[in-house]
């Protein structure tokens, strides 16, 4: 584990763009992410009833599941994606395409007309031009190869968008305030004052700041162990130890089960691994 004054300075320096504070801004807020992904896409939305911060769809023991980082479903049979990547990993169009087939899955109800399937729309905001063309956003399109005026429509909408460009003429006022704000944190217009809000309403929060000291240990080991041979056995293993402990900790020092659960709920994504632990270590 990472010593607890090296944590409290990430706490500190984490801003919007940091994986964790965006989650939880918007993967907990159906406004905020109402407004994000209006700007986003240029459309307007449906209400969402409810939001998944981190979802996982890992139901399956053999083929991958993506895990999102923010995931809603509006009244308007719009289903919604909104990732935020930071590194380039140069794997992004291979992952855009998987996480596209996760949510085509839950597009259309079985005996359903193919006309009734929902729009699925994902996003990646970039911290980083992925194509080097200093282009703000990037429309990823299927067309007709030798007719590229012909455009294929899957129902399916998948862009990138670059925090790192600096030509941002043409392009609607909100969306050059939102990402004014993801890079400067300057307020400029009604929704980056709200975004912002609720930024300082998290940071401000003890429980979350432990929450976050927590998964930054636990995500710091754990890529630690992804850069070893024997990846997946070390990882198992520090797994189960890292729920142990923080499971033991909370026994021991008399935590809130809630808060409990809301951090291995993010940590692990998998609700059955969660519930396995809890029975193994908590309820004794």
């Amino acid at each position: 584990m990472l010593a607890r004054s090296v944590l409290a300075k990430r706490w500190q320096q984490a801003t919007i763009k940091d994986n964790i504070i965006f989650n939880w801004i918007f993967g907990e807020n159906p406004t905020l992410f109402k407004g994000l992904v209006e700007r986003l896409f240029e459309t307007r939305v449906g209400s969402f009833e409810s939001l998944s911060s981190e979802r996982s769809f890992k139901d399956h023991r053999i083929f991958y599941r993506p895990r999102f980082d923010t995931y809603g479903e509006d009244d308007l049979d719009n289903i919604i994606n909104v990732e935020l990547q930071n590194e380039n990993h140069h794997d992004l169009e291979k992952r855009i395409a998987i996480y596209q087939a996760s949510l085509t899955q839950r597009a259309l109800l079985s005996g359903q007309s193919f006309n009734k399937r929902k729009q699925t729309l994902i996003a990646f905001l970039c911290d980083f031009d992925l194509y080097g063309r200093n282009r703000p956003v990037y429309k990823l399109k299927t067309t007709v190869e030798g007719q590229e005026d012909i455009l294929v429509d899957r129902g399916e909408t998948n862009v990138i968008f670059n925090l790192k460009a600096t030509d941002l003429a043409g392009l609607p006022a909100d969306y050059v305030a939102l990402v004014t704000y993801f890079n400067t944190g300057q307020v400029s217009d009604e929704f980056t004052v709200a975004v912002d809000q609720e930024f300082r309403r998290i940071k401000g929060n003890d429980t979350r700041k432990e929450h976050y000291m927590s998964i930054e240990s636990i995500l710091t080991m754990e890529k630690a162990y992804a850069r070893q041979e024997g990846w997946d056995e070390g990882r198992d293993e520090a797994r189960e130890e890292t729920a142990k402990a923080l499971i033991e900790d909370a026994r021991q020092n008399h935590k809130d089960e809630t808060d409990l659960l809301a951090t291995l709920k993010v940590i692990f994504k998998d609700q059955a691994y969660i519930d396995k632990m809890l029975a193994k270590y908590y309820y004794q």
